[in-house]
């Protein structure tokens, strides 16, 4: 074959060719009808909705800032191409968030992921801790007013949760906010301060504020509209020039005076935020490394079997095997500890304290390392913006690391974690019994993470396992 017949792997059904996935759910004895609505998802993910957010992904189709009408009234809304509507509204007709399963939605991030974020899986790991947040503590009045805009494929902005937490002093300390709530005699509050990076600013978001002569984080819910239909007073400042990711927006958003809703206990805010929001975006970026890392593989191995160099398949060579079984090493290991913390996490598992930390850190790390290796693969044409999907997948992996915290953030969750008895316990019996390769694996990045925090902070290393 000649190399002009490299046409990427469009078409394909993302679930029905992942013979691991198939395996682990016929383990499981998962529900006819989830397996037969994840083969429609597949195919899906793996023809029109690849099409939208290649489509959506055009320079002249990123997403753009609108700050006033043609009256001169401040509307600060975030303007999206048809595309990305279409695509967003598909993968939210889906069943992708509550009450759907936790397996079956995190198995669903993994396919869509296959598309890259695609300016659809940030918006639909924001809206899927926000409805978990409503369903876990929201009030009813907040249950019954959001939830249904939260889940609406026909609101203005389709996976429509946005999480406004970082402030530029803080970064991934959130202690250090600086953002200002005060409450109302009607029982709501209003904020003033500056958020640095407001992921998805749709309908709804999720931040977070000290209450007037506090010192404690609370947690908040800021609509875009108040109760009355008027434009909230937060003002998006500016859209953020990221290097990928691009399909969705990332502003600065300033409040003044803010409408806001008490989400839980002021007292309790931080604890929600971490153990609600920011691990369910943990958990949505492990499968999307994973699904990134999968993408890769299998357009590295359709481009070394059309590529011919020296009269045979590119495939055939000594060098391009041994990559193409790296990455496959790579994702291969990396599923396999996905369907473990899955597994922690429906049993409530102390492990799964471990786990999501950890794997947040290995699989996206691995992701990264997965996409380079596979654009080696194309040579000059892996660096291509029009030859494949490759360079937004090397951009969106590079994110996929940074959000939700960094390694060095999230190797101090993993120390703590690990200090805790049942927790430490659970994690060694889990590298006890897992195969070797996975458990050795899972041991040196638990031991990494653990040596690196506590190496940053000036402690000797303690033996944990």
């Amino acid at each position: 074959m000649a190399e002009a017949e490299y046409r990427g792997i469009r078409g394909t059904n993302f679930f029905l060719h992942d013979q691991p996935l198939l395996a682990w759910l016929k383990r499981r004895k998962a529900p006819k009808d989830a397996v037969e609505r994840l083969t429609a998802f597949g195919e899906l993910c793996g023809g029109k909705l690849d099409e939208l957010i290649g489509e959506a992904h055009k320079d002249e189709k990123l997403p753009r800032l609108e700050r006033y009408d043609r009256w001169g009234g401040r509307i600060d809304e975030i303007r999206y191409c048809p595309e990305q509507l279409d695509a967003r509204r598909l993968v939210l007709q889906s069943e992708v968030l509550l009450p759907t399963p936790l397996w079956e939605r995190l198995v669903k991030a993994y396919l869509v992921n296959q598309c890259g974020e695609g300016g659809v899986t940030c918006p639909l790991a924001m809206t899927d801790g926000l409805a978990r947040l409503l369903e876990e503590h929201g009030t009813p009045e907040q249950k019954k007013r959001w939830l249904p805009l939260v889940r609406d494929p026909k609101s203005p902005t389709p996976l429509t949760g946005g999480q406004f937490v970082t402030e530029k002093q803080g970064g991934s300390v959130v202690s250090e906010n600086e953002t200002r709530a005060v409450a109302q005699k009607d029982g709501t509050w209003r904020l003033t301060g500056l958020k640095w990076f407001c992921s998805n600013p749709g309908e709804l978001w999720v931040t977070t504020a000290k209450p007037e002569g506090s010192d404690t984080v609370a947690l908040f819910l800021v609509p875009r509209l108040k109760p009355d239909g008027s434009l909230n007073d937060c003002h998006i400042l500016r859209l953020k020039d990221l290097c990928g990711t691009r399909g969705k927006a990332t502003a600065e958003v300033e409040y003044t005076g803010a409408y806001a809703e008490l989400v839980g206990r002021p007292s309790h805010g931080l604890a929600i935020l971490m153990k609600v929001v920011i691990a369910t975006s943990r958990m949505h970026v492990a499968a999307g490394s994973l699904g990134m890392m999968r993408r890769a593989m299998l357009e590295a191995g359709a481009y070394a079997r059309t590529r011919r160099v020296m009269g045979r398949p590119a495939a055939e060579l000594p060098e391009v095997k041994r990559s193409l079984a790296r990455i496959e090493a790579l994702w291969r290991g990396a599923q396999a500890a996905f369907f473990e913390m899955i597994r922690a996490l429906e049993d409530e598992d102390p492990v799964a304290e471990v786990l999501v930390p950890l794997l947040k850190i290995g699989i996206s790390r691995a992701a990264t390392e997965a996409v380079r290796e596979a654009q080696l693969v194309f040579a000059g044409n892996g660096i291509l913006r029009d030859f494949s999907i490759l360079p937004r997948l090397s951009q969106d992996a590079l994110i996929q690391e940074i959000w939700e915290g960094t390694h060095a953030v999230l190797a101090g969750h993993v120390e703590k974690a690990l200090r805790r008895k049942d927790s430490r316990r659970a994690f060694e019996a889990l590298v006890g019994r897992l195969p070797d390769l996975e458990g050795l694996a899972l041991c040196e990045a638990g031991y990494a993470a653990l040596t690196r925090s506590l190496s940053a902070s000036g402690r000797k290393e303690a033996k944990v396992l």
